[in-house]
C-alpha cells in the first residue's frame, strides 16, 4: 500500500475522529512521557490531529516487527521544548481499520 504522508495523516485524523485509535498509553516510553510533559492521552491525540506532511521523518516503511507486518509512518514534533518521536500505524482489524500510536516519546531536547 503506498500512500503520501497527506493521505495518511487524513485517514488518521478521521480514525480518531471517530475514536477508532489505539492511543497505547501502556506503552512505558509514552506512559513516562505524558506524564513528564503533563499531557492526558486526549492531549496526545490533539497533537497527531494537527502533524503535518512537514513533520514527517521517515515512511512509510515496513513495521521493523515481523510479527505485526504493515506500514509505519514516523514524525517529530517540537512540544513543551522537546522533540517528540511519534510513530504510528493503520490496522486491518476485524472490526475495520484503527490508527495504533506506536510509540510517543521523547527524541531530544531542544536548546
Amino acid at each position: 500500500m503506498d500512500e503520501c504522508a497527506t493521505e495518511f495523516l487524513t485517514r488518521s485524523r478521521l480514525l480518531i475522529q471517530k475514536r477508532w485509535v489505539d492511543p497505547n498509553t501502556q506503552n512505558p516510553k509514552t506512559r513516562k512521557t505524558l506524564d513528564n510533559l503533563g499531557l492526558a492521552p486526549h492531549h496526545m491525540l490533539e497533537e497527531i490531529m494537527n502533524l503535518t506532511e512537514d513533520d514527517l521523518f521517515d515512511g512509510p516503511c515496513p513495521d521493523d516487527n515481523p510479527k505485526y507486518g504493515g506500514i509505519v509512518w514516523i514524525f517529530k514534533k517540537k512540544i513543551e521544548g522537546f522533540i517528540i518521536y511519534i510513530k504510528l500505524k493503520i490496522r486491518n482489524r476485524s472490526a475495520g481499520e484503527d490508527l495504533f500510536v506506536m510509540s510517543f516519546h521523547v527524541d531530544w531536547l531542544v536548546v
